[in-house]
């Protein structure tokens, strides 16, 4: 391969070799297993300590179910509605059962959605489903117990991505309720402008178009007018690129007027970070509490 090749700036300042491998967790993490295991581990514990309606359907497909763990001794409770990553092909919300086990104790009812993976689905179908999780949870507000006035939104990596694009979601164009509908967003990890993953080497398993990114990119999509405050960081020892995504997301996010805070998780990496969510003593969860009011 010629040398103008290998030295050739792709995107920012990156060669394709260096934004490739800011987006390949796999070269710093060979064994992503061991910490899968963890959070599967912790979910198993958390369904043991409290009560869960597992693979309730929202939509009609298979992979449209989401599990619930309602509020304890509340009613018009708090929701969270928490959206897993997976690089788009994999995860499941299986392994995010375990935050439940100090919300729902704390009267904030916890739902986790299942979607659909690439390469058997796209991504621009994953962000539809998940607004239909939504949309779904707002509907069925009276069933379940909780308010439809207090639906929060969470998501790590690519979900941290499908929060993103449910917070940017034009609510009364597109399911015909309330603009506001989300009082809260918490994204950690997550990926808001998609040129750079459509230049990296995930796009030979994503498959992006140019159109398809600029649709599914929630920095290309701020709405003029929102009042939903929105949590944004990533952990400490995520690559440069997943500090500068949700650091150029909140600028733009506050710039457009928006209510908006940075947090870094010390001491925590990519796979790692999402343990955050539920451990009371971590600020992360803290500052969920305080969104919330709780």
């Amino acid at each position: 391969m010629p040398q103008d090749v290998l030295t050739d700036k792709v995107f920012l300042d990156y060669t394709q070799e260096e934004l490739d491998w800011q987006y390949d967790h796999s070269k710093r993490f060979p064994d992503t297993g061991l910490f899968n295991k963890e959070r599967a581990e912790a979910s198993a514990v958390a369904q043991t300590k409290v009560k869960g309606l597992l693979n309730v359907p929202y939509g009609d497909d298979e992979r449209e179910v989401v599990d619930i763990f309602p509020a304890e001794g509340a009613q018009k409770a708090p929701v969270i509605i928490f959206m897993h990553g997976g690089a788009w092909t994999r995860g499941s919300k299986e392994g995010y059962s375990f935050p439940a086990a100090e919300f729902v104790p704390r009267g904030v009812a916890w739902v986790a959605t299942e979607f659909t993976n690439v390469p058997q689905g796209t991504l621009s179908n994953q962000v539809r489903q998940n607004r239909d999780a939504v949309a779904w949870v707002y509907n069925n507000a009276d069933t379940y117990g909780w308010e439809r006035d207090k639906i929060y939104i969470a998501g790590h990596s690519s979900g941290g991505h499908m929060c993103g694009m449910s917070l940017v979601t034009d609510w009364e164009k597109l399911y015909g309720l309330p603009k506001d509908l989300i009082k809260g967003a918490i994204a950690i990890s997550g990926m808001y402008d998609l040129e750079a993953v459509y230049l990296s080497y995930r796009n030979t398993y994503l498959g992006l178009s140019e159109e398809d990114w600029r649709e599914n990119s929630p920095i290309l999509h701020i709405p003029e007018h929102c009042s939903t405050p929105l949590l944004i960081g990533c952990s400490e020892h995520d690559t440069a690129e997943f500090h500068r995504q949700p650091g150029t997301f909140l600028k733009a996010w506050q710039a457009a007027g928006h209510k908006g805070e940075y947090i870094e998780l010390m001491d925590r990496h990519h796979f790692t970070g999402s343990m955050c969510y539920g451990e009371p003593d971590h600020p992360l969860f803290q500052k969920i509490c305080d969104m919330i009011g709780i």
